[in-house]
């Protein structure tokens, strides 16, 4: 007898769950930022994190056909809690996406890794029997972050020094200098403009505000642009243009341990599965590669090879940072962040991780691939990083 393609026989061996399918809002230069255009950034600066992950999560429901009652659980990853209501997290992600009061909504904080962490968490509750549909959801809104709370954010006093500081100095032992990279962050525009006019992110965004694209892409991307930005400090090569846009945004996926009765009813089929997760840990100072660690964590965990993975999307907080994970897993340039990356699209923080998953299945179907992965560093010396299967 043949198998179904989505009857639960994953790669590898290990225990897989279903993706049944996702939606991002926009990715918006936040209001402190200025856009692709030279235009004051902020289109999405009057949402908060529940706004933009309901609005994520409203849109990742209808893609799936499966109604907010059918969910057993939310998790909702958050970097930055902003206003004295953060402290109800997911509850009201579902609330605002229409979940009724009997579904429980959790929050989880993994500083920039918080929406791969809510995949991980939504994971381990369907793997345990206590939810058998999930949503994991991941928001921030930097345009109601105090620049107070945000900027000094940045300086991991752990390792006594800002990252952009430690992820120069790791760059400089790869042998990455400025020019490799600016030359990154120039591929990453480029790569995401032509993603853009090709349509392809409108497969994964709902409409928000009146805005229907990432808005941080450079409109007309150039190596002059790189070059003439000057050092976050001075003195070193990590600059403004070959770092992470910062912008509002949020992106859901749902998750199930089986298919869905209704979905079956209407032959809506998973488009993919979660292998696994994991999360590595490192000395503060070399933070720039916790992401490999994690990587090779969760494909280890998930039985498969690096080799076997096709596609990966590693978050670029910093061009140096995916150039010395890249050279660390000796990955090629043409499996990563083919659509481009953070620098060009944006780091919504909470919200990065679980665009990033979803932007990997979405390419892996394109190019009818198989396997993909995602991986997200934070300050510290953390990374976290899943593997994912199209079907």
């Amino acid at each position: 007898m043949t198998s179904r393609p989505w009857d639960p026989s994953p790669q590898g061996g290990t225990t897989a769950l279903f993706i049944m399918g996702g939606a991002r809002t926009p990715f918006a230069t936040w209001s402190g930022g200025t856009d692709g255009a030279g235009h004051r950034g902020g289109r999405l600066k009057g949402l908060d994190p529940f706004d933009l992950g309901a609005a994520a999560l409203k849109a990742a429901l209808a893609s799936t056909g499966l109604a907010p009652s059918s969910l057993d659980k939310v998790v909702f990853g958050n970097s930055y809690h902003v206003g004295p209501h953060a402290c109800y997290g997911g509850r009201y992600v579902g609330h605002r996406a229409g979940v009724p009061d009997s579904v429980p909504g959790v929050a989880v904080g993994l500083a920039c890794g918080s929406g791969l962490y809510a995949m991980m968490v939504a994971a381990q509750d369907l793997l345990l029997g206590t939810a058998g549909t999930a949503a994991a959801v991941g928001a921030d809104a930097p345009s109601l972050i105090r620049r107070a709370v945000l900027v000094p954010s940045f300086t991991d006093v752990s390792a006594g020094a800002p990252i952009s500081t430690l992820t120069h100095r790791l760059a400089l032992d790869h042998g990455f200098d400025r020019p490799a990279q600016d030359r990154w962050a120039l591929m990453s525009h480029c790569r995401a403009k032509a993603a853009q006019a090709r349509g392809l992110f409108a497969e994964e965004i709902v409409p928000v505000n009146g805005l229907d694209r990432d808005d941080a892409v450079l409109s007309d991307p150039a190596a002059a642009h790189f070059e003439q930005s000057k050092p976050i400090f001075e003195g070193i090569t990590t600059t403004l243009a070959n770092t992470h846009a910062i912008v509002d945004g949020g992106a859901a996926l749902v998750m199930a341990s089986r298919v869905p009765a209704p979905a079956r009813a209407a032959d809506l089929k998973p488009v993919g599965r979660y292998l696994a997760g994991a999360v590595a840990a490192t000395e503060p100072r070399k933070t720039a590669l916790a992401c490999a660690l994690a990587l090779r964590s969760a494909a280890c965990r998930a039985g498969v090879s690096l080799r076997d993975i096709d596609l990966f999307e590693i978050n670029e907080t910093f061009a140096a940072q995916v150039l010395v994970d890249m050279k660390e897993l000796s990955l090629p340039e043409d499996k990563v962040n083919v659509n481009g990356g953070a620098i060009a699209l944006g780091h919504a923080f909470g919200g990065t991780g679980v665009r990033l998953a979803l932007t990997v299945l979405k390419e892996l179907g394109r190019r009818k691939l198989k396997l993909g992965a995602a991986a997200v560093s934070l300050g510290g010396g953390q990374g976290v990083a899943v593997v994912l299967e199209r079907l």
